[in-house]
C-alpha cells in the first residue's frame, strides 16, 4: 500500500524533499502558505556537497548545465587588498545559480498547493500524524496577515477559551459584539470552524516551513531563534566590466561583502552589516551604497548598477536551541525549520539538499520509524557542526568592530595557507551518501 507525507513548505527544502520522497515510492502532497510560490533570496552558491544530494535527487546534470561553475578567487579587505588567494582544487568549486532557477528545476512542473497556511500539527503517537489547515488565510508575510494576528492575539484575551468565537471573527470587526459572542451556540462556532480549518492526515509530516517553522512550534514549542545582530541586503544585476569570474569576498568592520556570478550573464551579490533588529529603508539601494560607501570601488559599482526592484533585504536570524532530535513519532523536520544557521559559511542550502536526499534514500530502504531514527544519526550531528561554525565565523565578520580585532583577523586570514584552507574545506563538506554508508 502506497504511503503518504504532507510536506509543509515549498521553498527549497520542501521541493527536494518532494523529490526524494516520490523516487521512494511515496505519496506526496505539498502545501504553502503563501497564494504563490515564491523565490526568496538571489543566489546560492552550490557546493560539491550540495550537488551530490542534487545527483541522489535527480537534477544535478540540470543544475550543472544552468549554473555557472566559478573558483573562489579569494578574500580581500574592504579596500581591496588580498588578504587569502584564491583556491585551486576542483573540488572547491560552486555552481553558482539564482535561486528560482534552482526551484524551477526541483520542481519540474509539480503541483503545490498554495494558501494552505498550517495552523496545528499533531503527531503520531496516538494515530496517525495530520496538520490542520486554516484555508483563506493571507500570506503570512503580509502586513494584512501580521495585522490580523495582532488582532486576534486581542480579541483572545476577552473571549472564553472554550468558545474560540474570535476565530469566526473577519479582520475588522471590532469592537467585539459582546452580546452576540454569548449568544453563539457551540454548533454555530464549530460550524464556522469546519468551514475554515480543515484536518488532513498522513502517514508522514515534513516540516520544510523555514525558521519559522509552524511544524517545529507546535512539536518543539521550548525552541527559539535569536536575531544576530546583523543585516542583509542580496542584489543581482547583469554583470559589470568589473564584475567578478569567481566568488570573491571582502571582510571590513563589522561587515562582510561578496559576489559571485550566476546564470543568465548576471551577478550576484550579498552584503552583511551590523545592524539593528528590524531595520529598513524605503530605499535599499541607497541604503547599502550608504553602508558600503567607503569599500572598493567595484563594490560600491555593484550596488549603485543594482535595480531597486533586484534588491532584498532580510535580517539574520539562526536557530539557538539545538534539538536532540529532528523527529517526533511520523513528523520528521528538515533544512531550516531543523537547523536555521547563519549564511557565513554558504551552507544552509546545501545541508537542506543533503537532509532532503537523505530523507528520501532512508525511507526507500527502511521502515518509516527506522528511517526516521537513521535520518537523526545522519544529520542532527553533522548540521549542528556547521551551526556551530557559522556562528564562529560571524564572530570575526559582522561582529568585529574593534580596529585591533579586525587587524587581527585579517592577519590570521594572511598566515594561512591556501592548501590547509582546501583541505580543510573538503574535509568539512564532505558528505557520502547513505546508500554508501550502510
Amino acid at each position: 500500500m502506497t504511503q503518504t507525507a504532507i510536506i509543509v513548505g515549498a521553498g527549497l527544502g520542501g521541493l527536494a524533499a518532494a523529490r526524494g520522497l516520490e523516487a521512494a515510492g511515496w505519496q506526496v502532497r505539498v502545501l504553502e502558505a503563501a497564494p504563490t510560490v515564491r523565490s526568496l533570496g538571489a543566489g546560492i552558491s552550490i557546493t560539491e556537497n550540495g550537488l551530490a544530494a542534487l545527483d541522489e535527487l535527480g537534477v544535478g546534470d540540470a543544475v550543472r548545465e544552468r549554473a555557472v561553475r566559478a573558483m573562489p578567487e579569494g578574500v580581500f579587505t574592504d579596500q581591496g587588498s588580498p588578504l587569502h588567494h584564491g583556491f585551486q582544487l576542483d573540488s572547491s568549486a560552486v555552481h553558482a545559480i539564482h535561486r528560482s532557477t534552482l526551484l524551477d528545476a526541483l520542481r519540474d512542473g509539480r503541483e503545490v498547493e498554495t494558501g494552505m497556511r498550517v495552523v496545528g500539527v499533531t503527531d503520531g503517537a496516538k494515530g496517525r500524524p495530520s496538520v490542520t489547515i486554516e484555508h483563506g488565510a493571507a500570506d503570512p508575510d503580509s502586513a494584512v496577515a501580521r495585522d490580523e494576528r495582532q488582532r486576534r492575539r486581542d480579541r483572545a484575551r476577552g473571549t472564553k477559551l472554550g468558545r474560540r468565537i474570535h476565530r469566526a471573527l473577519e479582520p475588522g470587526d471590532e469592537p467585539i459584539d459582546r452580546r452576540a459572542e454569548s449568544r453563539a451556540s457551540r454548533a454555530q462556532v464549530r460550524a464556522v470552524e469546519e468551514a475554515r480549518f480543515e484536518s488532513i492526515e498522513a502517514d508522514l509530516i515534513v516540516g520544510a516551513d523555514g525558521i519559522d517553522s509552524a511544524v517545529r512550534k507546535a512539536l518543539w514549542p521550548k525552541a527559539r531563534t535569536d536575531y544576530s545582530g546583523a543585516t542583509c541586503w542580496y542584489g543581482v544585476l547583469q554583470a559589470e566590466a568589473d564584475s567578478p569570474g569567481g566568488v570573491r569576498q571582502y571582510l571590513g568592520r563589522g561587515a562582510e561583502f561578496g559576489m559571485e556570478p550566476i546564470d543568465g550573464g548576471r551577478v550576484y551579490w550579498w552584503g552583511m552589516a551590523h545592524a539593528r533588529m528590524g531595520s529598513t529603508s524605503r530605499d535599499e539601494v541607497e541604503a547599502a551604497r550608504a553602508r558600503f560607501d567607503t569599500w572598493a570601488p567595484e563594490v560600491r559599482d555593484h550596488i549603485a548598477a543594482t535595480p531597486q526592484a533586484a534588491i532584498v533585504r532580510r535580517d539574520l536570524w539562526s536557530l539557538a536551541t539545538r534539538l536532540r532530535s529532528f523527529h517526533r513519532p511520523g513528523v520528521v523536520l528538515l533544512g531550516d525549520a531543523a537547523h536555521a544557521m547563519l549564511p557565513t559559511l554558504g551552507q544552509g542550502g546545501n545541508l537542506t539538499l543533503e537532509d532532503a536526499a537523505t530523507l528520501g534514500i532512508l525511507l526507500e530502504d527502511h521502515s518509516l520509524d527506522e528511517a526516521l531514527r537513521r535520518y537523526d544519526r545522519e544529520r542532527v550531528g553533522r548540521t549542528q557542526r556547521f551551526q556551530q561554525r557559522s556562528l564562529r565565523l560571524a564572530r570575526t565578520t559582522m561582529r568585529a568592530r574593534n580596529p585591533v580585532l579586525v587587524a587581527a583577523r585579517n592577519g590570521a586570514f594572511n598566515l594561512m595557507p591556501t592548501m590547509l584552507a582546501e583541505v580543510a574545506g573538503d574535509w568539512m563538506l564532505g558528505w557520502r551518501s547513505p546508500r554508501h554508508t550502510d
